[in-house]
């Protein structure tokens, strides 16, 4: 298939057309044609399509090369329009070409049109492509001028050779206080902006060989004498043959006073933190202290209380009836219980304030440990205990034995009505990477909507009021994991099971 050409033939003969079409046909192209010969009739082709290329016959009876000529480059001005004619003249020929025409052919040499057009049409594609440039370029230059007027950023444009200032933007003029006036052509280290004129010379000769320069923080001086911090760029680019520089300025004084702000505000925070630790450390140990020496300063009358009831029931039991003997029998029962809260009171403060002695801690003997002591305090009790082999941690070992201690006799004791009795201690990996340590029982269980109050101290769960016990053990758990950065939980179900994990 030909090369297609939208071609206006203004010709009053239809034989000379033809013959214009059989010239370019072989030639390779593929005309979309109209032939027209009067002055009307060309108009209205011209307005209705765009044309590749324009020939003229010189003299027709109603119309003229002249003529069409001239309402080409009225209405099509970039149509390539050249005249065909039989008539030789040369001087016919340099006014036509003159007004505009782009050659003049005669019929007697018709080949000659198809370089002819060949030629124009690629001084067209040129044409086009100088247009699409150019404006492609009035497009950027004028996007670029709207961003340097609008930017929120101060710019100097300098000279890349000599450092003359060129330009600078309205955002700079009001943030120094300058006019423009003041900037253009100085160089950059004649502009009171930057006093230390050393520095800017020295800045300009490291933009010239590394085309780059960044100052995170670069103090200026407005007109006024006001201090404006600023973070400078520069770099070093080519317009056309030219090389430029381009400053960008942003302003970072407010930036400067919130940091400034922020450290104050960290500082004295931190400061209150520290005050507060203090006072809450100051605290804990006074609490500590204090439980601990009421616990100790309250045993001398419990002693005296029991020892009193005892005198009582061996120096006159026989004056006492039942009922008074079942009043002393409370009496010591809730001496020795009392006594046993003690303990535990004086148990929980001893581990809150114990110093930890971390090393690494062998898990799954210590568990086998314990196990065997429980099982010599009943050796008629069987109960099926499964250890996780080659369980360690690193913590105090002294603490850590007293937590597995704890936990396994609360399920030894739970777990004293099942049979069989089944006692696990292993290790459950956590969403978040840590691991979980457990001891899991088929004891007795718990509602876990009471969950929250296994670890408060002497508090007890109503299922477990006939089971012997302080309420002491979980709370002396919760201290020691606490005191090693770690966390304890539990999971149970009434009359199933019951699960304490705890993290290190």
């Amino acid at each position: 298939m030909g090369q297609p050409l939208r071609l206006l033939i203004v010709e009053d003969s239809e034989d000379d057309a033809d013959l214009l079409l059989r010239v370019l046909r072989p030639a390779g192209y593929e005309p979309s044609y109209e032939i027209v010969d009067t002055l009307p009739a060309m108009r209205t082709a011209l307005e209705d399509k765009d044309w590749d290329v324009i020939t003229s016959d010189h003299a027709m009876p109603q119309f003229s090369a002249p003529a069409a000529l001239a309402l080409a480059k009225e209405l099509r001005p970039n149509s390539p329009f050249i005249v065909v004619s039989g008539e030789n003249d040369l001087d016919l020929a340099v006014s036509l070409m003159k007004s505009g025409a782009h050659d003049y052919i005669r019929k007697e040499e018709l080949p000659r049109l198809v370089p002819t057009i060949k030629e124009v049409m690629h001084e067209v594609e040129v044409g086009r492509e100088q247009q699409r440039a150019a404006h492609s370029l009035q497009v950027s230059e004028a996007r670029y001028r709207r961003l340097f007027e609008t930017a929120q950023d101060g710019i100097l444009i300098l000279d890349a050779n000599t450092g003359q200032i060129t330009d600078v933007n309205p955002y700079l003029i009001k943030m120094m206080g300058y006019s423009q006036e003041y900037f253009v052509g100085k160089k950059l280290w004649e502009i009171g902006t930057f006093k230390d004129s050393e520095a800017s010379k020295s800045t300009f000769l490291e933009l010239q060989t590394q085309g780059y320069v960044r100052y995170e923080d670069l103090p200026l001086e407005a007109s006024d004498e006001r201090r404006v911090d600023v973070e400078f760029v520069s770099n070093v680019y080519t317009v056309g043959d030219k090389k430029v520089i381009q400053c960008n300025i942003r302003n970072i004084t407010r930036r400067k006073q919130a940091e400034a702000r922020v450290r104050l505000l960290n500082e004295e925070l931190e400061q209150r933190l520290q005050d507060r630790t203090v006072q809450l450390q100051v605290l804990s140990r006074e609490a500590e202290n204090f439980s601990y020496s009421i616990a100790h300063d309250l045993r001398a009358p419990l002693r005296w209380i029991g020892g009193f009831a005892q005198a009582l029931e061996e120096g006159h039991a026989s004056k006492l009836d039942a009922e008074g003997l079942h009043f002393l029998q409370k009496i010591r029962d809730s001496t020795e219980h009392m006594g046993d809260l003690l303990d535990g009171l004086i148990e929980v403060a001893r581990f809150s304030r114990t110093d930890l002695r971390r090393t690494e801690v062998d898990l799954t003997a210590t568990v086998r440990q314990v196990a065997a002591e429980l099982q010599q305090d009943d050796p008629k009790r069987k109960v099926e205990l499964v250890v996780a082999e080659g369980i360690t941690a690193n913590g105090d070992p002294r603490l850590l034995q007293r937590v597995l201690g704890n936990l396994l006799n609360n399920a030894y004791k739970f777990t004293a009505k099942r049979v069989p009795a089944r006692i696990e201690f292993g290790v459950a990996p956590q969403a978040d990477g840590r691991v979980a340590y457990f001891v899991r029982d088929n004891g007795i269980g718990f509602d876990m909507a009471c969950a929250d109050q296994l670890f408060g101290a002497f508090q007890r769960l109503n299922g477990a009021k006939e089971y012997p016990g302080t309420g002491i053990g979980l709370a002396t758990v919760e201290r020691i994991i606490h005191r090693h950065g770690g966390q304890v939980w539990a999971e149970g179900a009434e009359n199933t099971s019951a699960t304490f994990y705890f993290t290190l």
